[in-house]
């Protein structure tokens, strides 16, 4: 409480600030901190199209056509069926989709964490998957880092849920060097068509710092620090649940 001069240290202490804070004369002072939480902190991230050649796939596996924003942002995909393996390789076609993945990370130099992918896909026919039939992968330039296989031999009408995870650094969300990449078979004995849907992708990091406001109230004649209050950019109350100091990047928000 503000009612009698308390000490507190600028960044350790945790006396709260009474609104009745009547001293003689008193001033405020207000810093930018950063809270080091122990939680994770998810980290928000974009999807773009790009080619297999960016991952340095061969010619088994051509681009799906047009665009694939439809699958990025959650929605359906359809993987026309191949008249025959004219586009692929070795009487196969594997039709790929691939983004390119963004992110820009704030106040999180040096965390790690994982990287989580996941999509449903369904067999539409008209033939039944031969063999390999697909799969869902994570690449960092042209090195798979993770990848999950479509079920083999999978009947018409299969439906299934793929999922990858990787771990990741800050630096590697940051760079754009990381890529992810649907694969369907198309043609392989007989054509077939798919659909892609349920796209998600999300990211944690621990050791991220979360921006906050802590104001001060100063006693004018003494300088003595009264107490001080915590409240997030835009003004809501803020508990810190980690170590607090000053932020390696003070201008930047979080995302």
């Amino acid at each position: 409480m503000c009612n009698t001069p308390v000490p507190c240290a600028p960044y350790g202490g945790r006396t709260p600030c009474a609104s009745s804070c009547p001293p003689p004369c008193r001033s405020t002072s207000t810093l930018l901190l950063c809270d080091t939480s122990t939680t994770p902190t998810p980290v928000r991230l974009t999807v773009v199209d790009d080619s297999v050649t960016t991952i340095g796939l061969g010619r088994g596996n051509p681009d799906l056509a047009g665009s694939h924003a439809a699958l990025w942002s959650g929605g359906a995909l359809t993987y026309p069926a191949d008249p025959n393996a004219s586009a692929g390789d070795n009487g196969q076609v594997y039709r790929t989709a691939v983004g390119r993945i963004t992110a820009t990370p704030s106040n999180c130099e040096g965390a790690t964490g994982t990287l989580s992918v996941s999509t449903r896909v369904t067999l539409n026919g008209p033939g039944a998957g031969v063999l390999q039939d697909g799969w869902l992968s994570l690449w960092r330039n042209t090195t798979t880092i993770a990848e999950d296989n479509v079920l083999r031999n999978a009947p018409v009408g299969h439906v299934e849920t793929l999922t990858v995870s990787a771990p990741v650094t800050a630096a590697d969300l940051a760079s754009g060097d990381l890529y992810v990449a649907l694969a369907l078979e198309t043609f392989h004995v007989t054509s077939k068509s798919w659909t892609a849907d349920q796209f998600s992708i999300t990211a944690q990091l621990n050791g991220c710092a979360v921006q906050f406001l802590r104001t001060f109230v100063i006693d004018c004649n003494t300088g003595t620090i009264l107490c001080h209050s915590d409240t997030t950019l835009d003004g809501r109350p803020y508990t810190p649940t980690g170590q607090v100091g000053q932020c390696s990047t003070p201008n930047s928000t979080s995302s």
